[in-house]
């Protein structure tokens, strides 16, 4: 796909929706015309069903582990509403960490105080980066996030000495009636943009038509995984930041 028929061709949004997207904001401000169809929804785990036993198992035990992760947005949007529930007043001495600017700033709101990393937006910086978690004998973790979920960041923290608990809040499910509407409307699309994984691998496989048009993704993980799917045309962001890929956006159309 040649840059000038790019730039005349909407771009291809397909993340989860959110009630304030800065991304999409980008967009608009930028008069870059945009396909937003939300191919996955978020399904918090309802205080009726049988996970939500375990979900408050791990919140009533909250006290005993060193350190707190949190993986997403949704994450800290939703573990802040259970540990409300059952903690008027959180563990003073305990070390919070999240993945992302935007997790960090949903904790910070809530009065913790959160290390997250800055290079790198995603688990592996976290990994990198924090001093803290480099060597974790004897330490107690707690995990935050959805279900299903990646276990690189469990693993090589337990391998570092950790015990890790995992408190998964919520699950991801794809809206078969939007990714088919995304899916037809690919062919036509100057860039496809995938915030994760997830969302490229529901996407599927490229097609003949498909496989050249631009792919902004948050990182070369993501990147691996948009390969194995057949897109050649692959840009990577610095992060997973509205900055980062809207400026990965902007390359997409030159």
């Amino acid at each position: 796909m040649s840059a000038s028929s790019a730039a005349s061709k909407p771009v291809l949004v397909v993340r989860p929706l959110r009630q304030q997207d800065a991304f999409l904001q980008l967009l608009k401000q930028a008069a870059i015309d945009y396909q937003y169809k939300s191919i996955m929804r978020i399904e918090p785990i309802a205080e009726t069903e049988p996970e939500a036993e375990l979900i408050k198992g791990s919140i009533l035990r909250f006290a005993e582990f060193d350190y707190a992760i949190f993986i997403s947005a949704n994450a800290a949007e939703l573990g802040i509403k259970w540990l409300d529930k059952y903690w008027p007043m959180l563990p003073a001495d305990q070390q919070i960490f999240a993945v992302g600017q935007q997790t960090e700033s949903i904790l910070s709101a809530y009065g913790c105080t959160v290390l997250s990393p800055r290079k790198q937006q995603n688990s592996e910086g976290l990994l990198q980066e924090i001093p803290a978690l480099q060597e974790l004998k004897n330490k107690a973790l707690i995990i935050f996030r959805g279900g299903g979920g990646r276990t690189t960041l469990g693993d090589t923290l337990q391998s570092r000495g950790a015990t890790v608990t995992y408190c998964e809040l919520y699950r991801r499910i794809v809206v078969q009636e939007r990714l088919a509407d995304a899916q037809s409307l690919l062919p036509d699309c100057g860039c496809l943009v995938a915030h994760s994984g997830e969302l490229i691998q529901a996407m599927g496989p490229a097609a003949t038509e498909t496989a050249n048009i631009p792919v902004v993704v948050p990182s070369e993980r993501v990147a691996e995984i948009s390969r194995k799917l057949g897109y050649s045309n692959i840009l990577v962001a610095d992060n997973a930041l509205p900055g980062s890929m809207f400026e990965m956006v902007k390359v997409a159309l030159r």
